[in-house]
C-alpha cells in the first residue's frame, strides 16, 4: 500500500508539470564532470578541477561500479583509498575510513544526490536499506578527511557523496536479472527501469528486488523491494527543478537465538522525497534543495524464560523454579530527517568566487526502547557555510571555508579549512591544507534510557517491578574535536591519461566518545544495575601516506586504477589503535577482448585489525574477484556477465565466527 500511495503522488505530481509551459531542455550532460579534467562538485559545493580541489578526493565513476560486479553499495568503497569495508551480517555493511569502524559508523557523512542520509536514532547509515539502486548510480566523490565546514558535524572522518543519473540519461526501458550459480544459494536480484521525456520534461522510474541468505552460520536472511522516481524539467530558460522520491521495503532475520533476543524478522520502511531548484545567472548559481528522509522499524517480541538471567544478574537462587517470567521486548523506532538549505555560488571576477549559504534541519525520534516514554524528542539544527576562493597568482590557488553550526543541545560550533594550492608545470598541484571539524552526539547518547521493567509475583521481593536498565545517556558529553593537516600532490601525466595522487596526512582527535560501564543501585527496589554510558574520555592521533592512480588511454581498450593506505594511529584506549589496518590497498581494471567480450577484475588487501564494536583481532586478506562480460546484442545493450568474488581465500571481515566465501553471480541484463 505505502509504494502504491507513493506512485499515486508521483503522478500527481508529473501531470502538474506536464500542464506547465516548459521551455527548452538543458542539463549537465556527463562530459561536464568527465572533461579533459574532471570537475567536482562535493568538496566545497563549487564546481572545481579535480586539481584545483580544496582537500583530496576519489571518484567512482560508473565503469568502476560496473567493473567491480558489486551487488551491494558498500561494496564500492573498497575501490578508495583508506576506506575498510566489513559486514557484521549479511544484512548490515559497516564502512569506514581508516579507523573506528562499527557498525553504526555515525562519523561518516553520507549524501545522495545532496541529502542527508544519516539515520538520527544509534547515527550512521543504513547501507543495505537505503532506498538507492546501484543501477542508477553516476558517480560518487569521496572526500578523504574531514569535511565539516561544508556539510556540518558528521563530515569528521570523510564525506560520500552519491550522485545518480539525470533522468534524460535513461530514456527507455532495462530490465537486470541477477542469480548466483550455486543451487543452495538465495541471491536473487531483479532490476527494472523505464525513462521517458515530454517535451522538456524528463522522468525516470526504477525499482528492483534483493534476496539472498546471508552467512551461513547466521540467521540473517534479507529480502529488500525498492521503488525509485526521478524527474527533472525546467520552467524558464534558466530555472533546473529536479524532484525525486523513492522507497524501501525491508525484512530482515533478526536473532542469536536466546531467551532475549529471539530468531525473529524485523521490517523496515525507509522513504524519502527531495526537491531541488537551481537559478542559473551570469554570474551566479542559486540553488535551494528541501529534502526529507524517514526510517520506520517494526521489531517487537516476547521473550522466552528469563528466570535464570535475573537469579545471574543479582547472583542469587530466587527465580528457578517458579513461574517462567517473560519480557515483551520492543525494539521498535520512528526517525524523521527534514532538511532546508540555500547557496549561492558567485563568481565575483576572474580571481574571486564566492560561496555562501545556510541550512536548517529537524530530526525527529520515537522510540520507547530508546527513550523509556513515547515522546517525540527533536533536535534542531542550523547553519551558516561559506568559502572563498583566491586566484591570488596564475599558479596559486588559496581556498577558505568557515561553518557555524549551533543545536539545541550543544553550543555554537565553528569549523574551518585553510587550503593552498600551487600548480606546477600546468600538470602538478601541490596542495596544503589545514582543517578543523565537530562531531556531535546522537540523541541516544545525550538522552538515552534504555530499561526494561519485569513483573514479579507478589510476596518475592516487597516491590512487583525489576528494573534492568542498559543504557543511559549523559548530558554533559561534548562534541569531539578533530585537528587535521596533509600534504598532497595531484598530478596529470601522458596528455591526461594517467592521473595520480599522492598524500601525506596528520590528524588528532580529542574528546572522543568511549562507551563504559557504570554501576549503581536502583533507588526504589535496592536492585543493583549495570549498564552504558557514553563519555568524553580519550584521545587519537593518526598519521600516514595515501597513493592513488588512474590509467586511462585514449584508445579505452583497457583501464587500471588502483591505490594503497597506511596509517598508524596511538591512542589513550588500546581498542582504538586495534581498529586501524596498517595497510590497505585496491587495485582494479578492465580490458576489453575484441567488440564484444571483457574481463574485469578487483583486488583488495587488508591488515590486521579490530572492529571497535566486537573483541575479535581480524588476520589479513585479500580479496579476488574476477568478472567477464559478453555483449550479446550491441544495439539493445544486452549483456550477459558473470562474475566470481572472494576467489583467492576465504577470509573473516568482521567476527572471526563468519567467513566470507567463494561464490558465483550470473547476471543478464538488457534495454529495449
Amino acid at each position: 500500500m505505502k509504494i502504491n500511495d507513493l506512485i499515486c503522488s508521483v503522478m500527481l505530481i508529473n501531470l502538474f508539470f506536464f500542464s506547465t509551459h516548459l521551455q527548452a531542455r538543458h542539463y549537465l550532460a556527463e562530459d561536464d564532470f568527465f572533461g579533459e579534467s574532471p570537475v567536482v562538485l562535493t568538496v566545497s559545493r563549487m564546481h572545481k578541477p579535480l586539481q584545483d580541489s580544496p582537500a583530496s578526493v576519489s571518484i567512482i565513476d560508473r565503469q568502476m561500479i560496473r567493473n567491480s560486479g558489486a551487488r551491494e553499495i558498500a561494496d564500492i568503497f573498497r575501490m578508495v583509498p583508506g576506506m575498510v569495508v566489513g559486514y557484521h551480517y549479511g544484512h548490515s555493511a559497516a564502512v569506514t575510513y581508516h579507523g573506528l569502524g562499527n557498525e553504526w559508523q555515525g562519523q561518516l557523512q553520507v549524501l545522495i544526490d545532496g541529502r542527508s542520509v544519516f539515520i538520527p536514532t544509534f547515527g550512521g547509515i543504513p547501507w543495505s536499506n537505503l532506498p538507492l539502486l546501484l543501477e542508477d548510480i553516476e558517480r560518487v566523490e569521496v572526500t578523504r578527511g574531514p569535511n565539516s565546514v561544508t556539510y556540518g558535524s558528521n563530515a569528521f572522518l570523510a564525506t560520500i557523496n552519491i550522485i545518480t543519473r539525470h533522468a534524460a540519461e535513461d530514456l527507455g526501458a532495462k530490465v537486470s536479472v541477477t542469480h548466483d550459480l550455486d543451487q543452495d544459494s538465495e541471491v536473487r536480484d531483479l532490476y527494472f527501469r523505464y525513462g521517458d521525456q515530454h517535451s522538456d520534461l524528463d522522468w525516470r522510474i526504477s525499482g528492483g528486488i534483493e534476496e539472498d541468505d546471508g552467512y551461513e552460520s547466521l540467521y540473517d536472511s534479507k529480502s529488500l523491494k525498492k521503488l525509485n522516481l526521478r524527474t527533472d524539467f525546467l520552467t524558464a530558460y534558466n530555472q533546473f527543478w529536479t524532484l525525486q522520491a523513492g522507497i524501501n521495503q525491508s525484512t530482515f532475520n533478526r536473532g542469536e537465538g536466546t531467551e532475549t533476543d529471539l530468531f525473529r524478522d524485523e521490517e523496515t520502511v525507509n522513504s524519502f522525497q527531495n526537491l531541488k531548484w537551481e537559478l542559473i545567472q551570469n554570474n551566479a548559481t542559486t540553488t535551494v534543495l528541501f529534502t526529507n528522509t524517514k526510517q520506520d522499524v517494526e521489531d517487537s517480541f516476547l521473550s522466552d524464560s528469563i528466570n535464570q538471567e535475573l537469579d545471574n544478574r543479582l547472583g542469587q537462587n530466587i527465580f528457578t523454579g517458579l513461574t517462567d517470567l517473560t519480557l515483551n521486548i520492543n525494539y521498535d523506532r520512528v526517525s524523521n530527517r527534514t532538511d532546508l538549505e540555500i547557496y549561492q555560488n558567485r563568481n565575483i571576477n576572474e580571481k574571486l568566487s564566492l560561496l555562501y549559504g545556510a541550512s536548517t534541519r529537524l530530526d525527529k525520534v520515537e522510540s520507547f526502547y530508546l527513550f523509556n516514554n513515547t515522546d517525540t524528542h527533536r533536535v534542531t539544527t542550523n547553519r551558516l557555510f561559506s568559502s572563498i576562493e583566491w586566484k591570488a597568482l596564475n599558479d596559486l590557488i588559496i581556498d577558505l571555508g568557515l561553518m557555524l553550526e549551533d543545536t539545541n543541545y550543544t553550543d555554537n560550533e565553528l569549523s574551518g579549512r585553510l587550503s593552498i594550492i600551487k600548480k606546477i608545470h600546468n600538470q602538478h598541484s601541490l596542495r596544503f591544507v589545514s582543517s578543523s571539524a565537530k562531531r556531535n552526539p546522537t540523541l541516544h547518547q545525550i538522552m538515552g534510557d534504555t530499561r526494561f521493567d519485569i513483573e514479579i509475583p507478589a510476596g518475592i521481593f516487597p516491590f512487583t517491578q525489576f528494573p534492568i536498565i542498559s543504557w543511559a545517556g549523559n548530558e554533559d558529553i561534548q562534541p569531539a574535536t578533530m585537528q587535521s593537516a596533509e600534504i598532497g600532490l595531484f598530478s596529470e601525466l601522458l596528455n591526461r591519461q594517467l592521473t595520480t595522487d599522492v598524500k601525506v596526512f596528520s590528524y588528532e582527535i580529542t574528546d572522543q566518545f568511549y562507551k563504559t560501564t557504570q554501576h549503581s543501585v536502583d533507588a526504589l527496589t535496592g536492585v543493583p544495575q549495570r549498564f552504558y554510558s557514553m563519555e568524553n574520555s580519550t584521545s587519537t592521533s593518526v598519521t600516514g601516506l595515501e597513493v592513488s592512480l588512474n590509467y586511462s588511454p585514449q584508445h579505452k581498450k583497457y583501464r587500471l586504477y588502483g591505490g594503497i593506505s597506511t596509517a598508524d594511529a596511538d591512542s589513550s584506549k588500546s581498542r582504538y589503535p586495534r581498529s586501524y589496518p596498517e595497510l590497505t590497498a585496491f587495485t582494479g581494471g578492465h580490458v576489453n577482448i575484441g567488440t564484444d567480450h571483457q574481463l574485469s577484475t578487483s583486488l583488495y588487501y587488508v591488515d590486521q585489525l579490530s572492529w571497535i564494536d566486537v573483541s575479535y583481532e581480524l588476520d589479513s586478506h585479500v580479496k579476488l574477484d574476477l568478472r567477464y562480460q559478453y555483449m550479446i546484442n550491441r544495439k539493445f545493450d544486452t549483456k550477459l556477465e558473470v562474475t566470481g568474488f572472494n576467489l583467492y581465500e576465504e577470509y573473516a571481515e568482521y567476527t572471526n565466527q563468519t567467513l566470507q566465501q567463494k561464490s558465483f553471480l550470473l547476471r543478464f541484463s538488457s534495454r529495449f
